[in-house]
């Protein structure tokens, strides 16, 4: 966990974390909710302090999965930056329709689940193939 922090983390640091954790290099992170724990300055995963947690990681346009965090410090979270075009966006979509009940934009939102997976699939494709070459 290079360059966390230990102690109260300010607005500034949380603004940081994506850059900390490598988030614009590949667009997510594996980290536990014990690193996020410390991260913040806290030394237990109790309710409160998980929901500041998930409350600074949105206001940082950081999604995670699992959708609620939780109190278990040992439990992996995947991390991921919302505003990335590709991972981030894929897991937002699959996040938005695991999470949410049927609405009038479920249609909408698997229609663009399917193809951003179709997209990603040719690439992968493309990329094996010339990897056998």
């Amino acid at each position: 966990m290079p360059g966390y922090m230990v102690g109260n983390a300010s607005d500034e640091a949380w603004a940081r974390l994506p850059d900390l954790i490598g988030l614009p290099r590949h667009g997510y992170a594996r980290w536990t909710v014990e690193m996020l724990v410390r991260f913040d300055g806290s030394q237990k995963a109790g309710a409160r302090i998980v929901e500041r947690i998930e409350q600074q990681l949105a206001k940082n346009n950081i999604g995670h999965l699992p959708a609620k965090l939780p109190t278990d410090s040992a439990c992996q979270i995947l991390l991921y930056r919302k505003d990335d075009a590709g991972f981030g966006y894929l897991l937002g979509l699959v996040q938005q329709l695991a999470t949410q009940d049927v609405n009038d934009n479920a249609n909408a939102q698997v229609n663009q689940l399917h193809s951003t997976l179709k997209g990603m699939s040719k690439v992968l494709r493309a990329a094996t193939q010339s990897e056998s070459r």
